[in-house]
């Protein structure tokens, strides 16, 4: 016969367990809004790739990674969203880190618009871009300093701030990198591309840059992301995208600390995986990292 005292206390400790494993599962699946923006910051290994998608499902595609990252990383994403054909597929500039797997989009009939930045580089992936765009009927259109980016949702802004038409560095086409300002509500996310500190002390001068969510800008690589440029943005959320053990030693020391000593909570692609914001109304609802273990 079971010692009442031991079968009382196992009894009590039960409902504990229960109230535990409730709180484990809404920390590992937090609840969120029907109506909320979905931004992704996407592992496609060294390069960089943005994800939005709207509550009434438009779809934005913010450059797409290395050529060879499509099939591996881009399309296996895309598709785990139900996406099959983004609406908006935008190059931030015409490297193949960020150029490639939106090149390979193209190919597959994958988007409706292609958004470029408005000037032309000295190689020929600008020329690559357009003519896909036009074998598979994809729309395109160029943007610079001053436009706003269609979008069906009213409670969704997104603004270009860099570069100029024709571009802002003949030399350097990092600095060419378009950025944008995302406004969802009262959250801000800024976008850089590979903007380096040339171009970041330009836009410093121009613009309220003060925003919820950084992008950072060439990887969290040292030529970016300069002490000035993080307090007048002032983020709460860093976002670096770069692969796992990348020959650049992205990101670098020096902006990880100057992160750390300007409070910034760090999310890294090569070490989070996909990373994740819920926006809505009331804020920043929800952030999930989702590491694909089977790169490890």
């Amino acid at each position: 016969m079971k010692n009442p005292k031991n079968y009382k206390r196992s009894f009590s400790i039960f409902p504990i367990i229960i109230i535990s494993l409730i709180m484990l599962a809404s920390r590992a699946f937090p609840k969120v809004s029907a109506d909320t923006l979905q931004l992704c910051f996407v592992d496609v290994g060294q390069g960089d790739s943005v994800f939005l998608k709207t509550p009434d499902g438009e779809t934005w595609l913010i450059d797409g990674g290395e050529y060879d990252a499509f099939d591996s990383e881009l399309q296996p994403f895309l598709y785990s969203q139900g996406i099959h054909k983004v609406d908006y597929a935008l190059v931030t500039h015409y490297h193949s880190d960020h150029m490639g797997g939106i090149s390979e989009l193209l190919e597959s009939g994958g988007a409706e618009n292609l958004v470029l930045p408005d000037y032309s580089p000295g190689s020929k992936a600008k020329t690559k871009l357009l003519k896909l765009a036009q074998k598979t009927g994809t729309s395109v259109l160029e943007m610079s300093e001053g436009d706003t980016l269609p979008t069906l949702d009213d409670n969704l802004k997104i603004s270009v701030l860099h570069p100029n038409q024709g571009g802002f560095s003949s030399e350097n086409d990092n600095n060419n990198s378009m950025v944008l300002k995302v406004e969802y509500f009262d959250t801000t996310i800024l976008l850089t591309g590979d903007l380096e500190v040339e171009a970041e002390e330009i836009l410093v001068k121009k613009y309220d840059l003060e925003a919820d969510i950084l992008k950072l800008g060439h990887h969290g690589s040292s030529t970016s992301t300069s002490d000035g440029f993080i307090e007048e943005v002032n983020p709460t959320y860093g976002i670096i995208s770069a692969g796992q053990g990348n020959r650049y030693g992205h990101p670098h020391y020096e902006v990880l600390n100057r992160l750390d000593d300007n409070d910034v909570m760090i999310f890294r692609t090569d070490k989070d995986g996909d990373v994740t914001f819920h926006l809505s109304e009331k804020g920043i609802e929800s952030i999930k990292t989702e590491t694909n273990y089977s790169k490890e």
